[in-house]
């Protein structure tokens, strides 16, 4: 009663006075799974298999040893030299100024893109696609970039201006025999990466544009590599071997890293395709190295070789993970 008292008419005895308010504890960010190495490894080999056609059937390929001293002299040139790598879309350094400067405005960035009537035509189109992604959902037709934006926003409307500046690059590059049947596949496992690191992106507290270009810019490499393979494999099929693959995609990511670096991008961006996949990566390269991977099941999905339910699909997936595969799941109808 005493103690209740002295409380009551703020005695200032040890007694009364109060406890000192607990410590809350900030959350520590979630971290996104990073996908099991084996397991990542796995799903390279089949989508690499599945891109370049390879069957039971498929006959014998060139000596691999010869392609892989081919592909590593191509990753020791400058990259002015490299003539298969794509050149930087003309709209990069205006999109990567107005990602530094928070105070770029809707209306600003709206304004600058009203001036390339080829690009307004595809901001209209891609704002009135009814897809899932809830950023891109309206039920009234959108006829001006300015109400694109509003419905985007500006984050939206700069990941639509990467894709879309990047895209006629892509299919401008001459293709050969393999190369014509993987870069269309492979630009759309790119747009399925870039939106599923963005989606992934906020559990750990990374920049979804930041994300998105990540994703966008994450298979480049591989893209240049299989134009290679067109010039310096002189068989029917393409080497096949778990070796090979492992070999492949090395250096593919690393030649994607000099694309990112040779572009300007952020180091936060380089550096998420630098470490993609280790274990002591930042949280924005965890997330985009489990976006490549649902990005290419979902690819093996769609094309029928898997159903959505099989185990090596699921494994691995978490709540969030799974959330995101489903989220990819015909997002460009």
């Amino acid at each position: 009663m005493k103690r209740w008292l002295d409380r009551l008419l703020g005695s200032d005895s040890e007694e009364s006075k109060p406890a000192p308010a607990p410590v809350v504890p900030v959350p520590a960010p979630v971290r996104v799974r990073a996908p099991d190495p084996v397991h990542a490894q796995q799903v390279d080999a089949l989508f690499y298999r599945w891109l370049a056609g390879i069957t039971p059937n498929s006959g014998a390929s060139s000596d691999e040893k010869i392609i892989l001293v081919d592909l590593a002299y191509m990753g020791q040139l400058p990259m002015s030299e490299i003539t298969l790598a794509p050149s930087m879309p003309a709209l990069f350094p205006h999109l990567l100024r107005s990602m530094r400067d928070s105070t770029v405005s809707g209306a600003d960035l709206a304004r600058q893109l009203s001036q390339d009537k080829e690009l307004e035509a595809e901001i209209l189109r891609e704002a009135n696609r009814p897809c899932h992604h809830p950023h891109y959902h309206t039920s009234d037709p959108v006829t001006t970039v300015e109400r694109a934006t509003m419905l985007l926003g500006v984050n939206g409307l700069r990941m639509l201006v990467g894709r879309a500046a990047l895209l006629p690059i892509i299919i401008s590059m001459t293709p050969g025999p393999f190369s014509q049947l993987s870069t269309p596949l492979l630009w759309r496992q790119c747009e399925k990466c870039a939106l599923a690191a963005s989606v992934l992106a906020p559990a750990v507290r990374a920049n979804p544009v930041e994300a998105y270009f990540a994703g966008l810019l994450y298979n480049l490499g591989l893209i240049v590599c299989f134009r290679l393979l067109d010039q310096v494999n002189t068989e029917p099929a393409l080497p096949q071997s778990e070796g090979f693959i492992i070999a492949l995609h090395a250096q593919a990511r690393a030649l994607s890293v000099r694309i990112a670096k040779a572009w300007d991008f952020p180091d936060t961006v380089i550096g998420a395709i630098e470490q993609a996949g280790q274990p002591d990566g930042t949280p924005l390269s965890q997330a985009l190295a489990l976006g490549d991977m649902i990005s290419r099941l979902r690819m093996l999905v769609d094309s029928a070789h898997f159903e959505a339910d099989d185990p090596f699909v699921l494994e691995g997936l978490d709540a969030a993970g799974l959330a995101c595969f489903d989220e990819l799941q015909n997002e460009d109808e």
